[in-house]
């Protein structure tokens, strides 16, 4: 099955790669809404054929890089310093034949004035697309922030919330389709970006067919992409069996999803990322297990000693030794329970695991934390109340502390899960103290245990792809052509050998082997650039060569 994908993926690679878009169909946004495109122009746009894409009835694969377009500022200006002419030429010359063109709503449209939009927005986007043309790259445009909100750290409830801002993103992306319905460099609509809804899956799948509806009411030729839904309310879970994949009511559209996995090598040291500056991950290491995506909490240990109520110094708590005689405890983690805390504190430091063999003697210390920094501990909250923060008054340097909690609260460390062995018991300690703990409280040091019907893989290529596989067979399942909108790793994971380059190389294998259509993130930031600096155009002089020169290994050029 990977064989033939494979092979399919590069046949579509020798044929498509070198097509471009046409030149003789230029985009006309002065087209009334009662023209159509004909038999031959339809024919020269991206168009899906089955589970690939088509132009001019020839395959074509995408596969290129994002212009961020520095949309998180929420200027209400177009930015005229994060590219020009010549970045589209060294794409050109890299072998890629794809943008992924982010947009924020604010370049075409004014809150105080919706529904009046901005000759400026038009204007640069029509300069992008004659660059664009003329060198023989397709642009995904992107509405990376919608009205409403940027969505992908859960800042974007308005959207949901406020009925008016879907009408104005429908309206402007009407808007979007009829001035360029002609147009071969625009590959095609990218609806939203990493939606997160604030109630239920149900509401992006009413917008994204809402929004498709309204497309085609304008432009019957365009390629759809709606992109799965990343979260509701912050809760970050399949919600549907399909990893929050599903389909619109349309026969022209491409289904994205987005990965950074591992997230503790991709996002090393960004504080913004909740990342530590001291983090050092490598890739590949075959000491470090990746939690496989259907991976679900099972069980735990609850029969720890519990702080007591009111007020206690700190002081040694030893937990029990618990053996995992049921095969389907696959996972540990160490758990600091704090529930119904009220503003009572509970503080935890120095905890250590330990795994003891079937005769009892100590087969090894899986874990030690002296808890001097929350980083890749995840806190949660049945009633999303409390907060759980590092301080300097730990029973030796910081410790975490755990407040105002009003139900069922925990911070397990997610990003260092252990193997369990059948037959082995398991033991977390620790050092505890309490403030003003009510008598209806929990405190306690816990083991939780996850369970999953899939291997349990280092952090290696073989990892990496079993994270992909979903994403292709629901393509197959559903023959449909399936988009990597964004992969990347940041910056510093390309220094000191932690392995950035093997990461983008095996991704770019996979990608190929899985026959997805890919964008990498991103071409120009700090953060996760092929060129680095802000407010000035991209410079070889500051940039992430090896990774430019990577991609033009790969992609031939």
């Amino acid at each position: 099955m990977k064989a033939i994908l494979f092979i399919i993926s590069l046949v579509a690679l020798v044929t498509g790669a070198c097509r471009k878009p046409t030149d003789d169909v230029a985009s006309n946004p002065g087209q009334s809404d009662s023209d159509t495109l004909s038999g031959a122009r339809l024919a020269t746009l991206v168009r899906r054929e089955g589970r690939g894409l088509v132009v001019n009835g020839q395959p074509i694969q995408l596969n290129g890089v994002a212009f961020g377009n520095w949309v998180w500022d929420n200027s209400p200006v177009p930015p005229t310093l994060h590219h020009n002419e010549q970045d589209f030429a060294r794409l050109q010359q890299s072998g890629l034949n794809c943008v992924r063109f982010y947009l924020n709503y604010r370049y075409f449209e004014e809150d105080s004035q919706p529904y009046v939009y901005k000759q400026t927005g038009w204007d640069w986007l029509n300069q992008n697309i004659a660059w664009a043309k003329k060198y023989g790259v397709y642009l995904i445009l992107n509405m990376h922030v919608p009205q409403g909100g940027y969505q992908s750290q859960g800042k974007g409830g308005a959207l949901w919330d406020v009925v008016e801002n879907q009408n104005r993103l429908t309206r402007l992306w009407r808007e979007i389709a009829r001035r360029y319905r002609t147009e071969p460099a625009i590959a095609g609509f990218d609806l939203v970006n990493e939606p997160v809804t604030t109630q239920s899956i149900d509401q992006w799948k009413n917008l994204a067919q809402r929004l498709t509806t309204a497309i085609r009411e304008v432009d019957k030729g365009h390629l759809v992409v709606v992109e799965r839904l990343n979260a509701v309310a912050g809760n970050w879970k399949d919600y549907n069996g399909e990893h929050n994949l599903f389909l619109v009511n349309d026969a022209n559209v491409m289904y994205q999803f987005h990965t950074y996995d591992p997230f503790e090598f991709t996002h090393q040291t960004f504080s913004w990322a909740g990342r530590s500056p001291t983090d050092f991950e490598r890739y590949p290491d075959e000491t470090k297990l990746s939690v496989p995506g259907d991976a679900t909490w099972y069980s735990a240990v609850f029969s720890n000693p519990a702080l007591p109520a009111g007020t206690s110094g700190w002081t040694y708590y030893e937990g029990v030794k618990f053996t995992a005689n049921d095969p389907k405890m696959k996972l540990g983690q160490a758990v600091c329970q704090a529930s119904a805390l009220g503003a009572g504190k509970a503080y935890f430091d120095e905890l250590v695991v330990r795994e003891y063999a079937p005769d009892g003697s100590l087969a090894r210390t899986v874990l030690t934390a002296d808890m001097s920094s929350n980083n890749g501990w995840y806190f949660w909250s049945k009633a999303n109340t409390g907060t759980a923060t590092t301080i300097d008054a730990g029973q030796t340097g910081k410790a975490l502390q755990i407040t105002q909690t009003t139900d069922d609260a925990n911070n397990g460390n997610g990003s260092q899960p252990f193997l369990i062995r059948p037959g082995y018991s398991y033991q977390i300690s620790g050092w505890m103290k309490g403030e003003g703990i009510p008598a209806t409280a929990t405190v306690r040091l816990r083991i939780d245990f996850q369970t999953t019907q899939q291997p349990i893989l280092a952090r290696n290529k073989e990892y990496l792809r079993q994270s992909l596989a979903f994403y292709a067979d629901w393509g197959r399942k559903n023959n449909v052509p399936i988009y990597l909108g964004e992969y990347g790793a940041g910056a510093p994971c390309f220094n000191d050998g932690r392995g950035g380059l093997a990461w983008t190389a095996d991704m770019i294998d996979l990608n190929r082997e899985f026959g997805f259509h890919t964008t990498y993130h991103a071409y120009h930031e700090d953060s996760f650039g092929w060129y680095f600096g802000y407010n000035s155009l991209p410079d070889p002089a500051n940039a992430n060569t090896a990774l430019i020169d990577l991609f033009r290994q790969k992609f031939g050029k």
